[in-house]
């Protein structure tokens, strides 16, 4: 085949995936325009200036796909992952149309005008044959959540996903070096061995991100149970003293000493505050999503590190499937408000941030406050204004306003004044 009909063919191929595959869920609309202007490009120079180095608008083309995905998920491992799918689909679907009808002709099984009739009618099997690989991968990814799974991992792990992209990139050059050169034996060696390294690297992603997700789950219900252990040692001190509390408290009223009484109980009470006090951890417990979980923690323990006392409510069991957004979309959200919302108390006289997670009818709710009072009136930011969009640059809030334009029923709004705020995010059902 020639180098120009052959980039053609991939261009088509890498259309389809674009369109079919990676957009909205692995790039945006305007991602998707610029990399199909990329291979409308490559389609029209391959088909009036005919070189072999046409090759090299495919791999910018490549590259530009990777640089979207990193920026619009945010995971490397992902990034690297979908440019092995990308590539096993196309490598599978062109072995089982021309390759096998090429290597049947090389091997003589068929002759030259038997291949020159089969060879247009390989060309529409194989974009016919991507096309259902794709719904086949889509409809594997829907039942097992594979890319979910995956997005899960907080980590970025680059350098193992440029060595990955590294070998990727060999193994293809190496391949394409084959099919030029007429190395049949080589060709189906290499071709076994891309397909095999596609597959180890995206099972081990995959285990590992079901790895990462228990040890999340552990760490959750070790910080509870520690927490649960604490409350006991302090209720049975507690339960020592109690004698010698009632006894002390008799000797105040009957020596009409009311004042020294309510001293001694407000002493008793910052004593045994940590008891008290509601526990975050458990209300972990009611949103059972790894991920979520993690970013939740992570907000816990920052809090206390800063001496911020967190008021973390979860009225309601929330699955992931009641999250009408793409899962990394709600965590960033979440991540960015989280961080204002930290900032802002930090500002404020006092140190107490209210989060709520909640269910209400056919939507759900999430607010962040460092107040409760009714008598606190806050002055609403307008978002269209240049004022409200000078302000959310400055406290890196744009990013949520940019996600949230994506979706339908998403909706976020921000209250303040000098000392307190509210923000509130919500997401239809």
């Amino acid at each position: 085949m020639e180098t120009y009909l052959a980039t053609e063919l991939f261009a088509i191929n890498y259309l389809q995936i674009v369109w079919t595959l990676l957009h909205k869920k692995y790039i945006d609309t305007k991602h998707s325009t610029i990399l199909s202007i990329i291979l409308a490009l490559t389609i029209l120079i391959s088909y009036f200036v005919r070189t072999s180095y046409i090759y090299i608008l495919l791999f910018v083309f490549y590259v530009s796909l990777a640089v979207f995905i990193v920026r619009f998920t945010g995971n490397w491992i992902l990034m690297s992952l979908t440019l092995f799918l990308i590539n096993s689909l196309v490598l599978i679907s062109w072995l089982f149309t021309y390759d096998l009808m090429n290597f049947l002709f090389q091997i003589h099984y068929i002759n030259a005008d038997q291949h020159q009739i089969l060879v247009p009618f390989s060309f529409f099997g194989q974009q016919i044959g991507l096309f259902l690989l794709i719904f086949a991968i889509k409809k594997v990814d829907k039942t097992y959540l594979i890319t979910d799974s995956i997005l899960h991992i907080q980590k970025n792990y680059k350098i193992q996903s440029i060595v990955a992209l590294f070998f990727l990139t060999i193994f293809s050059l190496l391949k394409q070096s084959a099919v030029q050169h007429f190395f049949v034996e080589s060709f189906l060696y290499l071709t076994f061995l891309m397909l095999t390294l596609n597959l180890i690297v995206y099972t081990t992603a995959y285990s590992y991100s079901k790895y990462y997700q228990q040890q999340l789950k552990k760490q959750v219900l070790f910080e509870q149970y520690n927490q649960e252990l604490e409350k006991i040692t302090i209720s049975d001190e507690f339960r020592h003293d109690y004698r010698n509390i009632l006894l002390s408290l008799a000797d105040y009223i009957e020596q009409d000493q009311s004042q020294e009484a309510l001293t001694y109980i407000a002493s008793i009470t910052d004593y045994s505050k940590n008891l008290l006090e509601e526990d975050s951890y458990v209300e972990l417990g009611n949103i059972p999503i790894p991920s979520v979980q993690g970013l939740l923690l992570y907000l816990i323990e920052d809090c206390t590190a800063k001496q911020i006392a967190l008021h973390l409510n979860i009225p309601d069991i929330i699955k992931e499937s009641e999250i009408s957004i793409r899962l990394i979309d709600f965590l960033h959200c979440l991540s960015v408000i989280s961080e204002y919302a930290v900032k802002e108390t930090q500002k404020g006289k006092e140190n107490n941030l209210y989060v709520l997670i909640e269910k209400e009818v056919n939507q759900l709710y999430i607010k962040l406050t460092n107040t409760t009072s009714a008598q606190v009136n806050l002055e609403k930011t307008i978002e269209e204004s240049i004022l409200s969009k000078k302000f959310y640059k400055e406290h890196g809030l744009t990013a949520i306003v940019k996600t949230i334009r994506q979706y339908e029923g998403a909706n976020f709004s921000l209250q303040f004044d000098k000392e307190y705020f509210s923000a509130t995010f919500t997401l239809a059902n």
